[in-house]
């Protein structure tokens, strides 16, 4: 996107763009009324065409609200904050530039938020008419009118970087697809849980469901191994069962009847589970410093990672005999649990490419399998000053670096994965 927004030569206005299509509305939570204040004045330097500054709703405190006197359904660590909402109605050359804005601004709404004591707290976006209609103008304390908010605006967006470009496809990793039949991948679960049945006599209740007849409602494997995903981390987030759960997983990313793409998807699955805790930690580190909760992980975070750090060592034991497609997520797993015997392998595989996600994926998992926390931290900042990272994946600078690093490599290897087979 060229921030072509100062006078050209010979000409007074600066180049026309017309209104962008998605209005933003953007939400900070600060520790007080003078910060909130203070944030709203900051807002509205950069162009937010309405801000309002009023207490954090709670529904836990609202007599009106169903939810009340029940602050397990509320946000209790939020009583005593005050909510900024900032509205921003600007211009935009074309859709891509428009979305690359709201990626700018919401970077410098959340370094605002860390000057003063806060973090940003969520926001949305729609349709110029229906958010417009819909924005809560309660406690209003600054008002532009659009045209001087127009003119801020391009001011702003002035400075703004200009996006990462999107580096030209790779050849997709090497993954061989076997002349021999494979079973489903059903039965291949089936066979994990009866070993690990008859070996430890009783299985957790997630893994002995996969043995009942309701498992046989999937169409493919593409929705067994969705299942299998989600049953251990519904959305990611981790559970008390998650830990109890990684056997199976693990035992179908090193069951000999599982396609090779699909083996690099369970190992993926075995590097999020590790990593759930130090990428929430990272990835919601402004909030959790704001509020002076903890940055470590949680019971049930932890116990996913030591049950990940059990099963990882035999399957790095396979890397040899893997494809390149699994030996770059055995990269990824190495990285999770600080497999240092795996560094110098990681570092031959990069080898192979000599630039692009590719190799910064592999030489961020070659430092976070190694011991040295400071060339993580060195090859996660030259990562991220390179440019080639987006900025919604740029760590704020209270995030712990190895949970930055971490947060930093899922998406790389996500990118990577070939495309699953449906049978």
């Amino acid at each position: 996107m060229p921030n072509e927004l100062t006078s050209r030569p010979g000409v007074d206005e600066p180049v026309s763009w017309p209104a962008s299509e998605m209005v933003v509305h953007y939400s900070v939570a600060a520790p007080s009324e003078a910060d909130a204040r203070s944030v709203a004045s900051a807002l509205t330097r950069r162009g937010h065409r309405w801000v309002t500054v009023r207490p954090v709703y709670l529904p836990h405190l609202d007599p009106g609200n169903h939810l009340f006197g029940k602050p397990e359904f509320s946000r209790p660590e939020l009583e005593g904050w005050w909510s900024v909402d900032g509205l921003v109605d600007e211009e935009a050359p074309d859709r891509a530039s428009e979305f690359h804005q709201h990626d700018c601004e919401r970077a410098a709404v959340e370094a605002i938020g860390r000057a003063h004591g806060g973090f940003r707290n969520g926001g949305s976006q729609a349709n110029r008419e229906t958010l417009l209609s819909v924005f809560d103008r309660r406690g209003l304390v600054h008002e532009l009118e659009q045209e001087h908010a127009h003119r801020i605006r391009r001011d702003v967006i002035s400075s703004f970087p200009p996006p990462v470009e999107e580096p030209a496809p790779a050849t997709p990793l090497q993954c061989t697809t076997a002349e021999r039949p494979f079973p489903p991948v059903l039965e291949c679960a089936r066979q994990v849980a009866r070993d690990q049945e008859a070996q430890q006599g009783k299985l957790p209740d997630g893994t002995a469901w996969w043995l009942t007849n309701e498992a046989d409602s999937f169409s493919d494997d593409r929705e067994v191994i969705f299942e299998l995903a989600n049953s251990v981390m519904h959305q990611g987030t981790c559970y008390p069962h998650t830990a109890d759960e990684i056997p199976l997983l693990a035992g179908l990313a090193g069951h000999e009847d599982i396609r090779p793409a699909h083996r690099a998807v369970f190992t993926t699955f075995l590097f999020e589970a590790a990593t759930i805790g130090q990428r929430l930690a990272a990835s919601g580190a402004d909030r959790r410093v704001a509020l002076g909760l903890p940055l470590e992980e949680t019971a049930d975070e932890l116990a996913a990672r030591h049950a990940v750090e059990a099963a990882a060592p035999y399957l790095l034991g396979r890397w040899d005999d893997e494809d390149e497609a699994v030996q770059f997520t055995l990269a990824a797993l190495a990285a999770a649990t600080r497999h240092s015997a795996s560094s110098t392998r990681i570092r031959h595989l990069a080898e192979r490419w000599a630039t692009g996600p590719r190799t910064d994926a592999l030489r961020l998992a070659a430092a976070l399998a190694g011991t040295d926390d400071a060339e993580v931290a060195t090859v996660l900042r030259g990562i991220v000053e390179s440019g080639a990272i987006p900025l919604r994946g740029v760590p704020s600078p209270l995030a712990p670096t190895r949970g930055a690093a971490l947060d930093l490599l899922k998406p790389l290897i996500e990118r990577e994965m070939p495309p699953l087979p449906a049978r």
